[in-house]
């Protein structure tokens, strides 16, 4: 009897804390309206909602610190906005520009793609030219290095095109586009600047 009397006690305080928890809300920033990865965030589309428990919530008196800097994701209706989902650089930066792909899932990593990834953008020779010379594709044209990956949508496991936005350098932007119009583009992940080989 003496240990079910120390266990409902046990319970009861465990919910007694819960409750204290709950209470202590905050007033933090949220999204009011759904906003689009790249977007700079105005200060209209921002709302304050009261929360508890949800770590690295802005809190509303903070809400200078987020006007004017780019969503780095896609934001939904309502979603509690934290440091992470945005960021001061705006996308693309000076000297850079975003380009979209549409590849075939033999072009891209099968393992998939995940923002931030660092890519090579290869061109592929065409059909004719690695039938009149098969050394072509022994030294394919490498028409941006280090460029790193922005979005993707799509998968390669579904056997549909993956659709891939790419930071590049400003001068490598117009003939990755030329390229691509040709479906003649591949990509292929590297390791990022600094990266240590395996076994290192």
């Amino acid at each position: 009897m003496t240990l079910a009397a120390l266990l409902v006690i046990g319970a009861g305080l465990a919910v007694a804390a819960w409750g204290l928890h709950v209470g202590q809300r905050e007033s933090v920033l949220a999204v009011g309206e759904p906003i689009a990865k790249g977007h700079v965030i105005a200060r209209e589309d921002l709302v304050s909602t009261s929360v508890a428990g949800v770590n690295g919530a802005i809190p509303v008196a903070q809400i200078d610190t987020l006007v004017g800097k780019t969503a780095v994701v896609d934001l939904v209706d309502g979603q509690i906005l934290t440091a992470g989902m945005v960021t001061a650089s705006p996308v693309p930066g000076a000297g850079q520009s975003t380009v979209g792909l549409a590849l075939d899932p033999a072009r891209v990593p099968g393992a998939g793609l995940d923002p931030g990834d660092v890519v090579d953008v290869i061109a592929v020779p065409a059909t004719d030219t690695a039938q009149n010379d098969p050394t072509a594709l022994d030294t394919p044209e490498v028409l941006a290095k280090g460029a790193e990956v922005y979005s993707v949508e799509g998968a390669a496991a579904s056997g549909g095109q993956v659709l891939v936005t790419l930071i590049v350098d400003a001068s490598d932007s117009g003939r990755i586009s030329a390229y691509s119009t040709q479906n003649r583009i591949a990509i292929v992940e590297t390791a990022p600047p600094g990266a240590q080989k395996a076994g290192e």
